[in-house]
């Protein structure tokens, strides 16, 4: 089996210029442009940049991933502090109308 980066560059050769694309490995068949710039004069130009860029995203990629981490950190918190308020109103609730049904028996006496 082989083992690709999921993220790479790519340099091409347009017509006129150099293409530097920033790849994204979606299967093992798709890849995807996640980022191109094209206008290059040379390919070391080209090469240049998609090294540079490559790093650049990247970090970016990796800073966005720990930030929506924190994010579903504290959203989990939040869930499980709710559900178990909502316990703990329910159980309240349960046992406030069982008092209510052993207070609210019957009188045998009858009234004058």
């Amino acid at each position: 089996m082989t083992t690709n980066k999921k993220y790479d560059y790519r340099v091409v050769q347009g017509k006129k210029h150099w293409v530097a694309e920033i790849t994204r490995r979606a299967t093992s068949k798709k890849t995807v442009v996640s980022k191109s710039q094209d206008g290059f004069a040379t390919e070391a130009d080209a090469k240049a940049w998609g090294e540079k860029e490559l790093v650049s995203f990247l970090e970016n990629l990796t800073k966005r991933n720990k930030r929506d981490f924190k994010q579903h950190l504290k959203n989990k918190k939040d869930k499980a502090l709710r559900e178990k308020a909502y316990q703990q109103k329910k159980k309240d609730l349960e046992s406030s109308e069982s008092d209510n049904a052993e207070t609210k028996s019957p009188d045998l006496e009858s009234p004058d």
